[in-house]
């Protein structure tokens, strides 16, 4: 039977959304303040969309930066191969979901303050509605009511292309490429965010051939180098020198363009393309290392956003790209990208 009434459940501070940014704030209450804290998510367990991100999806920054005060993430490990070797070490998403479990688990509940309602939709009118049985619940802050969820990131798993797919057309999202087996004569990545970049060195890796992907980026992002972002104080040198050199930079620039070459000369953001000027910025983070690897992808189009996957085209604006030995498709569109970076 679905429970229809409905019910009152009052506290200092209703957060709205478990991701990263409700996590860190309901941690911070809970450490700092004395205050009661009712925590409210869609989803049945905490981290927002890093339960629903691909399986090879991994954070572009260290580990060490990222997550709630009260507990760190990872160990500190420097990583001695791959990529990403030399920096601080990089979580997968399935740490970071079962990090951020351990911070409700250990952290916010044991204190008796913070009251957690997975599998609840919270609508404009304040009342918890839940997944499992349809029963309501009125929430009431005394004090402040935080909507997280506006901070939420959407990924290809939850929120769909923007364009029209034909019938009879393979599209993938990320999920759907890791788990399909079989060879494929090439593959299209779509998207020039932090998914397609992740999806392109996903497929490196995996020993496709650069001649076999062909990239549609409509737009080229300045990226950030990771080098210069390394916490602790065996990077202190470095990191802070990168500081420096960006105040320089913007002190020295006579104009926005001279700015940019300014920051890439003292290799403080790249760019994939050295011939292609980047219109965008997206808080995307790599290695040079990876840098180097997503240059040997060579078939890039840039004629404008995808309109239509049909059977033997793609539609680009009003450009038709003919498929040339691709029975692959991969959707890594970014459905307006991380709203958290724009």
């Amino acid at each position: 039977m679905i429970e229809t009434s409905e019910t009152c459940l009052e506290a200092d501070y209703v957060i709205v959304g478990a991701g990263a940014v409700g996590m860190a704030m309901a941690d911070t209450l809970v450490a700092e303040t004395s205050a009661s804290v009712i925590l409210a998510d869609r989803r049945a367990l905490p981290g927002g969309h890093w339960n629903d991100a691909y399986p090879f999806v991994r954070l572009h920054s260290p580990s060490a930066t990222y997550g709630v005060n009260s507990l760190p993430l990872g160990d500190g490990r420097i990583d001695r191969v791959g990529l990403n070797r030399g920096h601080h070490e990089l979580a997968g998403g399935a740490e970071v979901c079962a990090y951020f479990d351990r911070v409700l688990r250990e952290r916010l509940l044991p204190g008796g303050r913070v009251t957690w309602l997975p599998l609840h939709e919270v609508g404009e009118d304040g009342a918890a509605v839940s997944l499992v049985d349809g029963r309501r619940r009125r929430l009431v802050a005394r004090r402040r009511w935080v909507d997280a969820t506006r901070a939420d990131t959407q990924v290809p798993a939850t929120h769909g292309p923007d364009f029209h797919v034909a019938a009879g057309a393979t599209c993938l999202t990320p999920t759907q490429l890791s788990r399909r087996h079989g060879p494929a004569s090439g593959y299209v990545v779509i998207g020039g965010g932090k998914t397609s970049l992740d999806t392109a060195l996903w497929l490196l890796q995996a020993g496709v051939d650069p001649g076999a992907i062909t990239w549609i980026r409509p737009r080229e992002a300045w990226l950030l180098n990771r080098a210069n972002m390394q916490p602790t104080d065996a990077f202190a040198r470095q990191a802070l020198a990168a500081m420096v050199g960006e105040m320089e930079a913007a002190r020295e620039a006579a104009s926005l363009p001279d700015l940019f070459d300014r920051l890439e000369r003292a290799r403080l953001l790249m760019r994939i393309d050295r011939e292609v000027e980047p219109t965008m910025y997206r808080c995307a983070i790599v290695s040079e290392a990876e840098l180097a690897q997503l240059r040997r992808i060579r078939r890039v189009v840039r004629m404008g956003r995808v309109r239509s996957i049909e059977t033997d085209r793609i539609l680009l604006g009003g450009v038709q790209f003919r498929k040339q030995c691709t029975n692959l498709l991969i959707d890594v569109l970014e459905h307006a990208g991380a709203r958290s970076c724009e």
